[in-house]
């Protein structure tokens, strides 16, 4: 029996999420449903079957950072297997690199199954049930997908058209079919042999990568020169973005799925569902009495199916129904349930106006911990920034602004160009304009400071590094 390896694929930005989620923390990072993040979760998932050293995952190179906390905070005893993109370009690239992982790694073909990180799913042992199943068809050379039955007409989901029966729950696929009409998709699930179209498959490793030269060349000859100029840090391996960018956007589906043979559909009924729009969350968290679901300082009065998320503010809902409102400190969506397909639009908009509002959070996450900007006006800019334990931020200079830092708590070591100091809790430095400096924070306590920046350029793109030990020069 072929070694079964697992790939999970966390690179998506998931902008219908917005404005929880940004391009610089997308949604599989955050805790969208239940404690844990989504990608925490579908890591999770896997562990009943497979050891932590046999999961990959496919994620973009400037999400790195948090990834690997996210598996760390898992305690899983050992390091993340990583591929780390440049750009994002589907699923086509991403699952060509994974098949050229796994052969590096172990010299065969291998068993891949493949996942999405924002896919919930409820019956854990029905899939690891149905998973089995699918590796062991897979193993004689099929291709199998999971096909989910569908609850109700969705138009969001492609489908697919199951054929002759296989064995029990498992049928030949006869035909992919695109995001249908409502009409259509009503059709669909009365003829009851068409499922909704997971995007989860599972293959030989040497027969998804022979399709790959039969149907998409381009494809696979540029995964192969990507892979050959690829440079390995610190347990993930990296590209040069210039070759990078030849990939095509392709989906796996469209590369390969659509057009090969041997394709196998198992009738999958593990409650499962694509998170990707806010209706979507709505569905699948349990519900108050009302049909609500409120995270955060809420009060309702005669409020019912509602979706209120706010991470700070108290959020009053008087008489609302059939909303989805997710307020967060430097954006808030309104939305009607079905509408939230829709959000998309507004990032559109915001992405052609050149708007940070689609990138990052009012807190942004470094390697080093994280800051906040409490206020920014002209040519002034005002940050807590949180350090934390036994780390540093790298050697650098401001060529435009100069800085003004306050200890709040814990304990800082700062490089102030020659001179090295240790600051306590309401002291503090100024940093001048060209100066090198450096915070270090060697201790086993977190460490907060407000830092003031003024001057012409007060961008995160007037920085110099020195030196770094997250590899960012």
């Amino acid at each position: 029996m072929k070694k079964s390896i697992y790939f999970i694929m966390a690179g998506g930005e998931g902008m219908r999420l917005w404005p929880m989620s940004r391009s610089h923390f997308p949604k599989q990072l955050h805790s969208l449903l239940g404690k844990e993040s989504m990608l925490q979760q579908s890591i999770g998932r896997l562990l009943k079957i497979a050891d932590p050293e046999n999961i990959l995952i496919g994620t973009r190179e400037d999400l790195y950072f948090s990834v690997k906390e996210q598996w760390a905070n898992m305690n899983l005893k050992a390091d993340p297997w990583l591929i780390l993109e440049p750009l994002s370009r589907n699923t086509a690239p991403a699952i060509a690199l994974a098949i050229l992982a796994c052969r590096e790694r172990f010299g065969e073909d291998v068993i891949i199954s493949t996942f999405a990180a924002d896919h919930v799913i409820k019956d854990k042992k029905k899939f690891e049930e149905l998973l089995k199943t699918g590796i062991r068809i897979a193993q004689k050379g099929q291709i199998v997908t999971f096909g989910i039955v569908p609850d109700y007409p969705e138009t969001g989901y492609g489908y697919i058209k199951s054929g002759k029966k296989i064995e029990k729950d498992v049928f030949e696929v006869a035909q992919f079919k695109e995001k249908p009409s409502l009409q259509t998709a009503e059709k669909y699930v009365k003829q009851g042999n068409y499922f909704w179209n997971s995007g989860m498959f599972i293959f030989d490793s040497g027969v998804v990568a022979e399709a790959l030269k039969k149907f998409s060349p381009e494809v696979w000859k540029t995964a192969e020169k990507v892979w050959k100029a690829k440079r390995k840090k610190n347990g993930g391996v990296v590209f040069p973005q210039s070759l990078f960018s030849k990939f095509s956007k392709v989906s796996i589906d469209y590369a390969v799925m659509e057009k090969a043979s041997k394709l196998a559909v198992i009738k999958a009924d593990f409650r499962w569902c694509d998170v990707g729009c806010w209706r979507m969350v709505h569905e699948m968290s349990e519900k108050d009495k009302n049909g609500n679901v409120f995270s955060g300082n809420i009060f309702s009065v005669d409020s019912s199916r509602s979706f209120i998320k706010s991470e700070k503010r108290f959020v009053a809902a008087v008489g609302v129904h059939d909303l989805v409102v997710i307020d967060t400190p430097d954006a808030l969506l309104i939305s009607e349930q079905g509408r939230s397909q829709d959000v998309k639009k507004v990032v559109e908009k915001l992405n052609a106006q050149q708007s940070q509002l689609t990138k990052f959070h009012a807190t942004v996450y470094r390697p080093w911990g994280n800051y906040t900007v409490l206020e920014e006006g002209p040519g002034y800019k005002i940050k807590r920034m949180v350090v934390k334990p036994k780390q540093k931020l790298s050697l650098q200079k401001h060529n435009f602004r100069s800085e003004h830092w306050v200890v709040i708590s814990g304990k800082a070591r700062i490089i102030n160009e020659r001179n090295s100091i240790l600051l306590k809790a309401n002291e503090s430095i100024f940093i001048r304009k060209k100066g090198k400096h450096r915070i270090i924070n060697p201790y086993n306590t977190e460490l907060v400071i407000i830092e003031v920046q003024t001057g012409t350029n007060i961008s995160e793109d007037d920085i110099v590094r020195y030196e770094d030990i997250y590899e960012r020069i």
